[in-house]
């Protein structure tokens, strides 16, 4: 099975080293913290599902019936607008990268990925394919340039992080929470749709029709499975009096049954991990809030309101380290099952995200960290 997927310039080999690679940024806990991970690791695991979906829309478009001379002059140039389409919206995650250490929720998924933008942000890699391409038709290529990044802010809506879709009219960051980051079921079925066109060329249109058709049903029971967890977390929230501010239902990884809730509530976050078939009580473990003299300096820092505007389960504790206090608030949305973390082999795995104070003896600031790197 070395075949070669031509358009991807990947054979089968190299695309197991990309999942391995895939589970080991995505799991390791060494590789949690830092800009590699928040942005260039994952960034590259998101993009690779990015790429995979716009390649297989234009292998659709691509094999719709068109006169010989047009479907050859097309071809190439509507696939690589499409790929090139549909992760160009990640360019934010260059703005800031070397001076910025809070660049990944400042900037990432922002006015790039913003659906009031993407007409005119279509219009450069259109005009980008117009020069370079044997195309000459800038509204076709810019359709298909519209096309590709607006699938890219859709897929990228449908998960947690969040989404600043009417950027500049607002920063809120729309989720829909149906799947997790990284979805490699997902990615396989994208993945084996090209395949199979690729070796199967007369049946290409049915073969992407029916991989279109399944990756639709997957997101859609993604999406039941969401509403039902959601469900089942606010009737929990409910039955033990918990007096919630925000409740979420967030996916797991590697499964569209288990899910996470997180009830917000004034003195801290509640949280349950569970799968949608569990017929018992949902059991929550509560993290409260620190509340001292430390946490009163640290609230008007606007890189805290910064933070804040983009947490959505913030949770603050404060400890002694050394000769120095900390105040830490991280954001337990980024939270995995410490079971099926083990069942990896991994004992723990440190949050992402996380916004660090450090205060002397005296409650003197002394310095603060994001993911462990030094904001000046």
């Amino acid at each position: 099975m070395d075949f070669i997927l031509k358009d991807l310039d990947l054979r089968v080999p190299e695309l197991s080293l990309v999942f391995v690679s895939w589970s080991l940024c995505g799991w390791n806990p060494g590789l949690s913290t830092g800009f590699l991970a928040n942005n260039g690791c994952r960034g590259l695991m998101d993009n690779i599902t990015h790429s995979l979906t716009g390649a297989l829309l234009a292998k659709y478009i691509e094999a719709r019936p068109t006169a010989p001379e047009e479907k050859k002059m097309y071809r190439r140039t509507f696939f690589w607008l499409f790929v090139l389409s549909a992760n160009i919206p990640d360019i934010d995650v260059l703005f800031g990268v070397f001076n910025d250490p809070l660049s990944s929720i400042k900037y990432h998924r922002g006015i790039t990925h913003s659906l009031l933008f993407a007409p005119l942000f279509a219009l450069l890699p259109a005009a980008a394919f117009l020069i370079f391409s044997k195309v000459k038709n800038i509204r076709l290529l810019w359709i298909v340039a519209l096309l590709g990044i607006v699938v890219h802010s859709f897929f990228d809506l449908i998960t947690p992080f969040g989404t600043q879709i009417l950027s500049p009219l607002s920063e809120t960051r729309y989720a829909l929470d149906w799947m997790f980051i990284i979805d490699p079921f997902f990615t396989l079925i994208l993945l084996l749709g090209l395949a199979a066109g690729k070796l199967f060329p007369r049946k290409t249109r049915i073969i992407t029709s029916m991989s279109i058709a399944i990756v639709s049903l997957y997101v859609t029971a993604a999406a039941f499975n969401q509403s039902i967890a959601r469900i089942k977390v606010r009737e929990a929230a409910g039955k033990q009096g918990i007096g919630w501010t925000r409740i979420s239902a967030l996916p797991q990884p590697l499964s569209i049954f288990s899910w996470q809730g997180l009830v917000q509530t004034e003195e801290g976050v509640w949280q349950t991990f569970f799968s949608v078939f569990d017929d018992g009580p949902i059991q929550f473990k509560e993290y409260p809030h620190t509340k001292n003299d430390l946490m009163k300096n640290t609230i008007q820092d606007s890189d805290l309101q910064r933070y804040l505007t983009f947490a959505r389960h913030p949770s603050v504790r404060s400890y002694r380290e050394s000769d120095h206090y900390v105040v830490e608030f991280r954001d337990l949305m980024f939270s995995v099952n410490e079971e099926l973390l083990q069942s990896f082999g991994f004992v723990e795995r440190s949050l992402p995200f996380v916004l660090s104070y450090e205060y002397d003896e005296e409650g003197n600031l002394l310095g603060k960290k994001f993911d462990g790197k030094e904001i000046r």
